[in-house]
């Protein structure tokens, strides 16, 4: 095991979380309310290690089919299935070095035929697993992964990677192999400080959550700066701090990103939409995922200083922001 990986990969989180800004915890009577708000429909897990239960989760993304809600399980080394519905179904994963097993997984994406996709942070590799937990393919590539952390795929299958310590994104062909990389350390439009998170849209274009410098980029496939959004565009009221994380895009090439206690829209012209606050719930935020599945869900991961260690299930009807599509970004290459 490589333990200075692990501290640094420590350092790292302590970083992250030290900007996130956390609630004052969880109870019985507050779940109550953020029921009857109307969009939560489920929370599952507490802290814990056992089944369901979750130590600081973050990536979470759905099958294809829209059936089933995969999570990492990141200080718990492992990675949980559940049905759309909140229910447990499988898990796994063990800490170690050993291709099979994990060591702080951070970033969970699908291929076409529904293997899951893993960064397996501190192991230095991605690694694409069966829905049984069987090991179908084990990436590295040492010159251009340091830390990897986020993850997505786009439609032909292409996996990319944000590597946090190389403040890059590494992108690798369906068979595992290396295609190109782009960025570097530094706060300019084509450059990154820590992009924890990344997606992609129908158009295969690449979208960044780069979380030091607060703003979200959008890339051609290939690298090239699409549009470039920070805080000055977003709009939100002056006394919001702007923490981005998670980020992904739903059936209609909307783009949803995690900003501090609440998950945005973000429109053409770079505003942040509102479509989740710490009214429906939300206190520390991770990562993000949409679907259509059972009339339309958001899947929201939580972890952070409070107890809350768990995934949320909320209702999100595209129709409702219909309005938005004159505004909302559209994928387009230029």
């Amino acid at each position: 095991m490589n333990e200075t990986l692990c501290a640094r990969f420590h350092d790292v989180m302590m970083n992250l979380l030290k900007r996130l800004i956390s609630g004052s915890g969880d109870s019985a009577a507050s779940t109550k309310a953020e029921l009857e708000q109307g969009k939560l429909l489920k929370k599952v897990g507490r802290k814990g290690r056992g089944r369901a239960q979750f130590d600081m989760p973050c990536g979470v993304t759905t099958t294809h089919s829209g059936d089933l809600v995969v999570v990492s399980d990141t200080d718990n080394h492992r990675i949980q299935i559940f049905s759309m519905d909140g229910v447990f179904r499988f898990k796994f994963g063990e800490r170690g070095s050993s291709p099979h097993q994990l060591c702080y997984p951070a970033g969970v994406a699908v291929t076409s035929k529904d293997s899951i996709v893993v960064s397996d942070s501190v192991n230095v590799a991605v690694k694409l697993f069966s829905l049984e937990g069987q090991l179908e393919k084990h990436i590295t590539c040492p010159a251009q992964l340091e830390l990897p952390y986020g993850v997505a795929v786009t439609s032909d299958d292409h996996v990319v990677v944000t590597d946090i310590y190389k403040h890059s994104v590494v992108v690798f062909q369906p068979s595992g192999e290396f295609s190109h990389s782009f960025g570097c350390y530094g706060d300019g439009p084509r450059e990154f400080d820590h992009p924890y998170c990344v997606t992609t849209n129908s158009s295969n274009q690449i979208i960044v959550s780069d979380t030091g410098n607060s703003a979200v980029k959008i890339f051609h496939f290939q690298g090239r700066l699409l549009r470039y959004f920070s805080t000055t565009d977003f709009r939100l009221t002056a006394d919001i701090f702007v923490s981005l994380y998670g980020v992904c895009t739903d059936a209609d090439d909307n783009t949803l990103v995690v900003c501090t206690s609440g998950v945005y829209i973000l429109t053409k012209d770079g505003r942040l939409w509102e479509v989740l606050t710490s009214k429906d719930g939300l206190t520390s935020p991770r990562c993000v995922t949409a679907s259509s599945a059972s009339g339309g869900r958001l899947l929201v991961t939580q972890a952070g200083y409070d107890t809350r260690h768990e995934l949320c299930l909320f209702r999100y009807n595209r129709e409702d922001f219909r309005s938005l599509n004159t505004l909302v970004y559209y994928a387009i290459s230029i």
